[in-house]
């Protein structure tokens, strides 16, 4: 790591642990559960903050900043993540020019609180899922981070009913027919894969 940047590191770590301490304060005083019981049976909450991120990122394989090892690499990612949804949000609302769009009024008044209901949800997610989901990350990302530093990549296609197998460089054009079969080009989706595998081995273990 760079030396300039070990500083930026321990401040993005302090930040997480505080969160962290609030976020256990809160369950134990208020619900009667740790914040881990909670992360773990709550996944429908956090898939719900994924679901939406999505419909504006598209490829969130791209935004390889969530399984950054380094703390504020991974806070600014995520503030960015829940950003560009809110931003579409706004856009979308005000239409295009200085007119506003042509909606009905009904639809409005229904979608108002949904639309609210959402940017709470993101909100609840940078306090309380954030935080957790780092060292989960840190320590399920670490076989996705180990294979995006690959320089090349697995391509694969079919004749017929038959399996063909090559590798090319990363920064060769896939030849027409082919398709990648590289498991580094889909980072985030493989450490939220390890993630679930932990979150079923740990059921597995305390029953």
């Amino acid at each position: 790591m760079n030396k300039q940047r070990v500083p930026a590191f321990f401040a993005g770590l302090g930040i997480l642990l505080a969160l962290l301490a609030i976020d256990h304060w809160i369950f134990s005083i208020w619900f009667s559960t740790t914040h881990l019981q909670w992360y773990g049976k709550n996944g429908a909450l956090i898939g719900l903050v994924s679901s939406v991120t999505s419909l504006a990122w598209g490829d969130m394989n791209r935004h390889t900043g969530l399984i950054s090892s380094h703390p504020l690499d991974y806070l600014g990612s995520c503030f960015q993540l829940i950003g560009l949804p809110i931003y579409a949000l706004g856009t979308n609302l005000r239409g295009t020019g200085h007119e506003p769009a042509a909606r009905s009024t009904f639809d409005t008044l229904m979608a108002i609180p949904f639309l609210f209901a959402v940017v709470a949800v993101m909100a609840i997610w940078l306090v309380v899922v954030v935080p957790l989901q780092y060292f989960l990350f840190l320590i399920c990302g670490a076989p996705a981070r180990v294979l995006s530093r690959s320089k090349k990549q697995p391509i694969a296609r079919f004749t017929g009913t038959r399996l063909e197998i090559s590798k090319i460089d990363n920064f060769t054009q896939l030849p027409e027919g082919w398709w990648s079969a590289s498991l580094s080009k889909k980072p985030v989706a493989m450490t939220n894969l390890f993630v679930s595998l932990f979150f079923l081995m740990v059921r597995l273990v305390t029953g």
